[in-house]
């Protein structure tokens, strides 16, 4: 931690000036009054005449009646050092007498005590010091002698700053958290003023700052220029530094000027309202590599900024000259004020002939006690820094997160949503597949699902004695498997739970047994494994038939933990695998016995370990998800190109249907009758398809109120034997996806100028847009159904409400009406 020392000069009269040294946070302070000499007065008059001779600046005028100045050798060189010698003597013989030394010796002796408290600790010393007056401002304080063998010249540095404190205590703010620092370079071009150098010398620094030039048309305006000078000071995005070259003077009452063009001049209090806006924005430094700055940086110290500037004029090569080391110190990340302090004794020593006296001009302000700024370096930590979310996006990213977890955890309500989402995702799916002429090629529908529903239900009653529908009568499934028997159907599913005995079970058994001897035809019956509830033992034997498991969700594909169905296997896995597996039966492949003593189902577990031993699929392509991810029902596909519909009094009556069957695989299954169990709300996807069968007039009496579980069923035994596997992508992935493009989107709004905002979120939505389109493809050509409401939301949350400095823009309307 550097020591504060606060020294006030005031020239009281042309004869005196007053000292006041503050320290201690200003709890100390001393008091001493010096008589200024006019040989002190006269040698800063040589210095600058010969200054100004050297370098072929316009001469200025003495001010008052001083004297005649010696007019030197004839050797210009010579007699600029001769002169700067003899003002640097006088400054120090000035100093170090009366009431001089005893400042420069209370100094010293804090220091001294400071060093015995803290001989490890102690980072060095600033002296701040403000002038009254421009004479005595001008003066080369920087070479005052305060050094000590405990605190060398290197750690003990005179800081200029403002006599006026800045409003409310203002110091330089630091820069914003987590972005490379970002400098405004103005170069005041002019044909006889070439900056390319000095442009060249910034630019240096772009691998650890963001660096833009401010530019203009030659066609603009006087007053559009001014007008978008003030809007880029002000850019909400904020700058760190301000760096000016061309041409710059000082002004008695506006603060110094600046020539921003060739044709176009500022003055510093015309800027001061954008200038406090831009350092409320992040502004903490501005360089003025510009002739008499010492009006331009004490006003800018005033309103809180701190300041590099050239005391005297300064031609063009040594101002450039002086740039580079410094631009390269600053590349080392070496504070502002030792980065100067480097330049100015390159100046003094490796150009010390060609640039004689030069370094005693650049001068650094600062307000009281503020730290010298320093370009932080920007690694890869920094980097990565950048990227963590703020508090705001870190509850929208873990609240959308829980949302999802929670939904996969069954929290009713919240589940409830996600499927409507997702139903409605499916359903623009749909659309997507209707517009786009995506459909599956017209192929027969692989599944005959031979529904019971309510109109066979009220014929029934009056053509069976005893009908009962709950549970479904037994005689009725018997004539429906008669039926499927005699039209050579290999496989039959029965999707009705028959776990009880009842009345006329033993018509139902004699044809499934009939079917199995005769036919071979292999029968899944539908059971309930968590419940341990299978098919009555009289209707049909676990030697002889087979078990599915009809528990489930409407909306996921349900897969087989073990493909060889080691325990039990879904009721529409084991549809697909017997229908497989019977189309070009292997020569060892378990068959329906009803002679058989064993289990029919570990009979052909233990033939699919032994054909399949190794492999991940089985007879059954896609049988297994990849990472576990669930496995949709693409409801999107029409159902006519599923199974196909045939109601059960229609196929009992209809000897032609009977006739005409390619479908391998049929399931009898509840149609959806009023009392039904296994129904649900028919599907937006389902309803769509519907209507664009019928339109909309017909609709009404022609499409189902309901999804039955038949036809959940038949969806999930078409994907399996057609290898059609919608994997599911958690939302949480994209979730966190989106937050990290969210990131970037608002990265990137963070670098551009406030009025490009709008069009950059232009771009962002149709990207969100175009999104959505890849997701809908995706789902068809890969295979992959890509969550786009709750990441696109995520993504804009970021964008909109993610880091990125959002700048007071009411305030540039009015600097378009000052120069109106």
């Amino acid at each position: 931690m550097r020591t504060v020392f606060e020294l006030k000069v005031w020239h009281q009269d042309e004869r005196s000036c007053f000292f006041l040294l503050l320290w201690d946070n200003r709890s100390k302070k001393l008091t001493a009054s010096l008589p200024y000499p006019i040989e002190l007065q006269k040698a800063y008059q040589l210095w600058q005449q010969r200054y100004h001779r050297f370098y072929k600046l316009s001469v200025p005028q003495s001010p008052g009646n001083s004297g005649r100045l010696n007019p030197g050798s004839g050797d210009l060189a010579h007699d600029l050092t001769e002169a700067e010698k003899g003002l640097v003597k006088g400054f120090q013989r000035w100093l170090g007498e009366g009431d001089g030394r005893t400042i420069q010796q209370q100094i010293q002796n804090e220091l001294a005590q400071l060093a015995r408290l803290n001989p490890h600790q102690h980072g060095g010393a600033d002296v701040f010091l403000a002038c009254d007056s421009d004479d005595i401002a001008r003066l080369p304080w920087e070479l005052w002698s305060l050094a000590t063998d405990t605190f060398p010249a290197d750690t003990l540095r005179i800081v200029r700053t403002a006599m006026d404190e800045p409003e409310g205590g203002l110091r330089p703010r630091g820069a914003l958290p987590g972005r490379k620092a970002r400098i405004l370079a103005v170069l005041g071009n002019d044909p006889n003023l070439p900056l390319q150098e000095d442009w060249k010398s910034v630019r240096s620094l772009r691998s650890m700052a963001h660096i833009e030039q401010f530019s203009w048309q030659p066609d603009d305006t006087v007053v559009a220029i001014k007008q978008k000078f003030a809007h880029v000071i002000c850019d909400s995005r904020g700058w760190d530094v301000l760096f000016f070259a061309g041409h710059s003077d000082e002004t008695m009452v506006t603060g110094g000027r600046i020539a921003i063009t060739p044709k176009v001049s500022l003055s510093i209090s015309e800027l001061e309202e954008y200038l406090t806006e831009a350092r409320e924005n992040g502004l903490q430094l501005a360089i003025f590599n510009s002739c008499n700055g010492l009006s331009i940086a004490n006003s800018l110290v005033t309103l809180g900024l701190q300041v590099v500037v050239m005391r005297e004029p300064i031609r063009n090569d040594v101002a450039q000259s002086f740039l580079k080391p410094l631009c390269q110190q600053l590349a080392k990340h070496q504070d502002i004020h030792r980065a100067l302090l480097s330049a100015s004794h390159h100046l003094q020593s490796a150009e010390r002939f060609a640039y004689p006296s030069t370094h005693l001009i650049p001068s650094f302000f600062s307000p009281s006690g503020a730290i010298a700024y320093r370009l932080a370096p920007f690694g890869w930590k920094k980097q990565l820094r950048q990227w963590l979310p703020t508090k705001q996006e870190a509850l929208v990213l873990t609240t959308a997160t829980l949302l999802t977890l929670i939904n996969a955890a069954s929290l009713q309500p919240l589940k409830t949503l996600g499927l409507e989402l997702l139903n409605r995702r499916i359903w623009s799916q749909a659309i997507y597949r209707n517009i786009t002429h995506q459909i599956p090629k017209n192929t027969p529908a692989p599944v005959l699902l031979v529904a019971i529903d309510q109109k066979s239900i009220n014929k029934a009653r009056s053509q069976l004695e005893g009908f009962q529908h709950l549970p479904m009568d037994r005689e009725y499934l018997a004539n429906l498997i008669q039926q499927l028997s005699d039209s050579n159907i290999n496989v039959i599913g029965i999707d009705y739970l028959l776990d009880e005995e009842k009345p006329k079970e033993e018509k139902l058994a004699n044809v499934v047994q009939q079917s199995v001897q005769q036919q071979g035809t292999w029968f899944i019956f539908g059971s309930m494994e968590r419940d341990d509830l299978r098919v009555h033992e009289k209707i049909a034997s676990p030697e002889w038939s087979l078990n599915g498991d009809v528990y489930g969700h409407y909306w996921q594909v349900k897969l087989p933990i073990d493909i060889t169905c080691v325990e039990a296997c879904p009721f529409a896995y084991l549809l697909s695998l017997a229908n497989t597996l019977n189309q070009s039966p292997s020569p060892d492949l378990p068959q329906p016995d009803l002679q058989s003593q064993d289990n029919f189902q570990q009979r052909l577990s233990i033939f699919l370990s032994q054909l399949y031993q190794g492999q991940a699929d089985g007879p059954l392509k896609k049988a297994q998800s990849p990472l576990n991810l669930p496995v949709v029902i693409d409801y999107s596909i029409p159902p006519e190109y599923v199974y196909k519909h045939i109601p059960a009094w229609k196929f009992l009556e209809d000897a032609a249907l009977q006739q005409d069957l390619s479908q391998q695989v049929a399931i009898i299954a509840s149609g959806g009758y009023y009392d039904a169990e296994d129904k649900r709300d028919m599907l937006p996807a389902l309803q769509y398809w519907c209507d664009s069968k019928y339109g909309q007039i017909y609709a009404q009496e022609n499409c189902p109120r309901s999804l039955t579980g038949g036809e959940i069923h038949a969806y999930t035994t078409h994907h399996l034997l057609s290898s059609h596997q919608i994997v599911r992508i958690p939302d949480w992935w994209m979730i966190f996806a989106a937050a990290l493009l969210g990131k970037w989107a608002a990265l990137t709004l963070s670098q551009q100028q406030a009025n490009r905002h709008q069009r950059y979120r232009l771009l962002f939505l149709l990207a969100t847009m175009t999104y959505g389109l890849i997701g809908l493809q995706a789902y068809i050509w890969a295979e992959i159904l890509l969550p786009w409401l709750l990441p696109s939301a995520i993504f804009w949350a970021y964008v909109i409400y993610g880091r990125h400095p959002m700048g007071k823009l009411h305030k540039l309307s009015k600097a378009e009406s000052i120069y109106k």
